[in-house]
C-alpha cells in the first residue's frame, strides 16, 4: 500500500513539473511575441516619423532661395530635440554633402580615371595623413576593367585575402565601402570620413561655402601656382566658421581665380544634402540617414535612406 502511494506521489510531481514547463514555455513565447510586436510597431513608427522629418527637410531646402548654400541658411539649423508625443522624441540636422569630395567622380563618364579628380583626392589623402596610393586602389575598385592602375589592384589582389572577394567594379553608395580596400582600417576611415562622400557621379562640383579646410586645400592640387597650399587646412574649425558668419567664404571667384581647372570643380550652391534624424520611442533609439536631392526646378526629395549607419 505504501509503495502504491509513493508511485502516485511521484506521478503527481511529474505532472506538476510538466505543467510548470508548459506554462513557462507558453509565458516565454507570449512575452517574446509581445516584444516582437512592440519592436515591429516601434520600427514602423520610426520610419513614419523619419518620413515626416524628410518632408520638413525638403520644405526647408525648397524655401531656400539664396544664390548660394552656406551654414547660415535656415536649412542648416539644428532641429530639436522635440517631444512629438509622450515618450516619442525627434532630433534632426541637415548637412551639405557637396561640401565634400565625391568619391564617385574619380572616373569619367567613359569609365577611365579622371586625372584632375585623382589629383584632388591624392592631395586630400596627404592632408589627412594617409598614403596617396589609396586613390589608385579606389579607382580600380570603381572601374569596370581588369587592368590595375599604378599602385592599384584588381581581383588578383582581393582573391588572395581571407575570405577572398572581388572588386566591386561599380560606383559606391556608401563611404564605408572604403574599408573593403586591403589594409584600409577603421582609423583611416574615421580620418577621411568628414571630407568625402558617395554621391551620383554628376555631382562633380564642391561647394566652397560649406567645404572644410582640408577639402578647400585639396582643390589647390589643380593649381599651377601653388598646388601645396595649406592656407585653409591650417585654420581651426571655429576660425573658418567665423570667416563664414557674413556669407560664403572663400568666394568662388577668389578660390578659382585664373585657375580654369579649379573653377570647373567648385560652386556655391548644392543639390545633395544629408538629413540626420535621431528618434527616441520609449527606451528604443533609432538613427535614420536620408540623402536629399534638390533639383533646379525647386523640388526636393529623398533618394536614399539607411538606418543605423550613414
Amino acid at each position: 500500500m505504501n509503495h502504491q502511494r509513493g508511485v502516485v506521489l511521484i506521478s503527481a510531481l511529474i505532472l506538476v513539473a510538466l505543467a510548470a514547463v508548459v506554462a513557462a514555455t507558453l509565458f516565454f513565447d507570449t512575452a517574446m511575441a509581445a516584444r516582437r510586436s512592440a519592436a515591429s510597431f516601434s520600427m514602423e513608427q520610426a520610419v513614419q516619423l523619419g518620413a515626416g522629418a524628410e518632408a520638413l527637410a525638403a520644405y526647408a531646402l525648397v524655401e531656400d532661395k539664396n544664390q548660394d548654400d552656406t551654414m547660415r541658411d535656415k536649412w542648416a539649423e539644428h532641429y530639436g530635440p522635440v517631444e512629438v508625443e509622450t515618450e516619442v522624441g525627434l532630433e534632426a540636422q541637415i548637412t551639405d554633402e557637396q561640401g565634400k569630395f565625391n568619391l564617385n567622380t574619380l572616373l569619367k563618364a567613359d569609365g577611365t580615371p579622371d586625372a584632375n579628380a585623382m589629383k584632388i583626392f591624392r592631395r586630400l589623402l596627404e592632408l589627412s595623413e594617409l598614403e596617396p596610393r589609396w586613390a589608385s586602389l579606389l579607382a580600380d575598385w570603381l572601374d569596370a576593367n581588369v587592368q590595375p592602375e599604378a599602385d592599384g589592384g584588381e581581383d588578383s589582389l582581393y582573391l588572395s585575402r581571407q575570405p577572398p572577394y572581388r572588386t566591386a567594379n561599380q560606383l559606391i553608395t556608401s563611404v564605408s565601402e572604403l574599408q573593403q580596400l586591403p589594409g584600409f582600417d577603421q582609423k583611416m576611415y574615421r580620418s577621411l570620413l568628414p571630407h568625402v562622400t558617395a554621391l551620383p557621379p554628376d555631382a562633380r562640383t564642391i561647394n566652397v561655402c560649406t567645404a572644410d579646410g582640408v577639402v578647400l586645400d585639396a582643390l589647390n592640387a589643380l593649381s599651377k601656382a601653388n598646388p601645396n597650399n595649406t592656407e585653409y587646412s591650417r585654420l581651426k574649425p571655429e576660425e573658418l566658421e567665423r570667416s563664414r558668419q557674413n556669407g560664403c567664404f572663400p568666394p568662388r571667384n577668389v578660390l578659382g581665380a585664373n585657375e580654369p581647372d579649379i573653377a570647373a570643380r567648385i560652386g556655391e550652391r548644392s543639390s545633395y544634402f544629408r538629413l540626420h534624424t535621431f528618434l527616441r520611442i520609449g527606451t528604443a533609439q533609432f538613427a535614420l540617414y536620408s540623402l536629399m536631392y534638390r533639383d533646379g526646378a525647386g523640388h526636393a526629395r529623398p533618394i536614399m535612406r539607411t538606418m543605423g549607419t550613414e
